[in-house]
């Protein structure tokens, strides 16, 4: 679907990649000819057709090819005699010396303006360092912060996704009006910032080894990497990760809870235990909500309920102990145990590079899109011999310190250009591993859409499925049925694999070009805080419940889900979206896919794990 999607010019199209700007260029394919000095790329001309078929220049002033198009036709017909001035030949010298007294500074002063305003004009998204545009404030509009893979801070702007309305889930509190009532949700959540993962950690900490190890001093622009020192910790939340967290949970009590609870109907702004009842006014049971024991798992998972049930809201008689609230159920990620929430523990062959080709591919790219800045920092940083993965740690360095610092002056070095390609380098990695490119994409996700379904009908798991720990499904007490909304917090990977297990159609990724556009895109699909809500909504003029897919404040397209129509507003009656998840889990041969040789996959290469991954 995404190769269907491609313009014929390659144009980016911003409605498929977070609402950025489009780049003007020919090609999808990503230019490497930008120069490595520090000297201004030229601004590609750029053009556009007009209704008459004309081409019209938009480096050309605007202002001026309206004026002359705008401008009334004059005609030949000479002025009648009699309204003519007759000029003395005594008054002609006066007369043009007058213009050029008048005239001459006027020109001078255009030509000055002029050579001004070309000067200062918007910097090429393939501008050097020092040209291009410092901090994360682009002139274009750019924002380089939905440009960082999985590592972007959460967030929700952007154009809808094909087929879906600008309008859906706009409406009452998200309900297309007020007679409408969410009856059930379920919430897949990520967790938020962390410090890098070991893997991740280990690149950075030997690409600053590398600048450490300069023995000449870096350019004066760049002089201050001279006194800069690692100093992030790994795998941990940070403090803006419980922030977002806490947030996430706050905010879904507000379009959310309080409206399953009936919280406003009943006077109360935060959650209370006495507003956890059966219609009958019989009290629940404490809510279950489930987890990982991964520190930066069950962190955000207690910072997201602390927003929900209103830990801190001050209000009189609020319980404050987390036990007279919720239970919270840890899954294990171990080895070979079963975990629907780390399912790629359960499944071997998600960690063999023969089945999952991200780091494969992702490398492949790196090489292109990142071999000028690697040439150009290079120069700058003498003696430093970066390679091209160690310039990508250096723009993960961004990411990372802004998210543990709030700032990184690592940001200032790269491009827009350069930008787009990390997010495309980060798409490649999770659709090699986790999604239609890996053997075990869809099999690591089939697990919580069993549960899911599970949910939905109403009943128990007792016979092993997938990552299904059924110690778990097998008791109420662990896995409720009729709870009037669900949260389990897990990582990335999984939301992807889910997603790609449910059969949405993210197509195919090459890692020689920058694809565009496309539907895959990481910052998109799963940045810090990431959140897919499973909504069940009631209204008058349904015959049935309906299910709507929310994937990050967005409604999600649910045709091609298995008999799901094609609908505007993203709904799917309940009956057939159960009978989807049912369709979606047979598809999936999970003992091959985790244990043996995969379908369609008998030939596929070994691949080794380079010294430096």
């Amino acid at each position: 679907m995404a190769n269907e999607t491609r313009k014929n010019n390659g144009d980016y199209d911003p409605l498929l990649h977070d609402g950025q700007p489009a780049l003007p260029r020919s090609s999808t394919e990503v230019d490497t000819s930008s120069s490595s000095s520090s000297t201004p790329s030229a601004e590609p001309s750029v053009a556009t057709t007009t209704d008459n078929g004309s081409t019209v220049d938009l480096e050309a002033d605007l202002e001026a090819v309206a004026a002359e198009q705008l401008a009334p036709t004059t005609t030949t017909q000479s002025t009648p005699t009699r309204f003519r001035r007759v000029r003395s030949a005594a008054t002609e010298p006066a007369l043009k010396k007058l213009i050029v007294i008048l005239i001459v500074p006027a020109v001078v002063l255009f030509i000055v303006f002029f050579f001004i305003s070309r000067m200062s004009k918007t910097p090429s998204r393939d501008a050097s360092p020092i040209a291009a545009p410092t901090g994360i404030s682009f002139a274009s509009g750019f924002n380089m912060k939905q440009s960082w893979g999985s590592l972007s801070p959460y967030y929700e702007t952007g154009k809808a996704w094909p087929g879906i309305s600008e309008m859906a889930g706009k409406g009452y509190y998200g309900l297309p009006h007020a007679q409408c009532s969410f009856k059930q949700v379920h919430v897949l959540h990520r967790h938020a910032e962390r410090y890098p993962t070991g893997g991740a950690f280990d690149k950075i900490n030997e690409m600053a080894e590398k600048l450490y190890g300069m023995t000449e001093k870096p350019a004066e622009e760049l002089s201050w990497i001279s006194d800069w020192r690692q100093t992030m910790n790994d795998e941990l939340l940070l403090a803006s990760g419980v922030a977002t967290e806490f947030t996430s949970g706050s905010m879904f009590w507000e379009t959310h809870g309080r409206f399953l609870f009936n919280a406003t109907d009943k006077g109360e702004m935060f959650y209370h235990p006495t507003l956890n009842v059966y219609p009958n006014g019989t009290a629940r049971p404490k809510i279950v909500l489930r987890t990982t024991d991964q520190s930066r798992i069950n962190t955000s998972a207690h910072a997201w309920a602390a927003g929900f049930f209103g830990i801190y809201s001050g209000e009189p008689n609020a319980p404050v102990d987390d036990d007279d609230l919720y239970k919270m159920v840890y899954m294990s990620e171990r080895a070979f145990e079963n975990n629907t929430l780390a399912s790629y523990y359960s499944c071997p062959n998600s960690q063999s590079k023969r089945f999952t080709i991200g780091s494969r591919i992702y490398r492949e790219w790196v090489n292109i899109f990142l071999k000028d800045a690697t040439e150009r920092l290079n120069k700058l940083l003498p003696t430093a011999n970066l390679t091209p993965m160690d310039i990508y740690s250096v723009m993960a360095m961004c990411a990372y310190e802004t998210a543990a610092y709030g700032y990184s002056r690592f940001c200032e070095l790269f491009t827009e250009k350069e930008w787009y390609g990390y997010e495309y380098r980060d798409a490649l990695e999770f659709w090699g591993d986790a999604s239609l490119g890996s053997a075990v994409g869809a099999a690591q996700g089939v697990g919580w859409l069993k549960e899911l379904q599970a949910r939905l009908e109403g009943h128990l798991l007792t016979e092993p499925y997938g990552s299904i720990n059924v110690t778990i499904t097998s008791s109420e007490e662990t896995f409720p049925l009729d709870q009037l909304f669900y949260m389990d917090m897990t990582h990335d990977t999984i939301i992807l694999a889910i997603l790609t297990a449910l059969g949405l159609p993210f197509g195919q990724l090459p890692s020689d070009t920058l694809l565009q556009p496309r539907l895959f895109v990481a910052s998109r699909l799963t940045p810090f805080g990431a959140r897919l809500y499973v909504e069940l909504i009631d209204c008058p003029e349904f015959d049935e419940t309906m299910v709507r897919l929310k994937l990050n404040g967005r409604v999600m397209p649910l045709v091609g889900v298995g008999e799901c129509p094609a609908d505007e507003d993203g709904f799917c009656s309940l009956t057939t979206f159960i009978d989807a998840l049912r369709i979606a889990t047979e598809k999936v041969d999970y003992d091959n896919a985790c244990f043996g040789i995969p379908k369609g996959w008998e030939n596929a290469p070994e691949f080794h794990r380079p010294l430096d991954e």
